[in-house]
């Protein structure tokens, strides 16, 4: 694993936070649609 990071470059890890925080928004609107359909019935 120390190998991988120090190859990866700035961009690479940059893109890769920016992915992480778009996943997880995502997730959370997920879980938001979930949760209402689940009151809904």
């Amino acid at each position: 694993m120390k190998y991988y990071n120090k190859t990866r470059t700035t961009e690479q890890k940059v893109t890769d936070r920016e992915m992480l925080e778009l996943l997880r928004q995502q997730n959370h609107l997920l879980q938001a649609i979930l949760h209402q359909l689940e009151t809904k019935s």
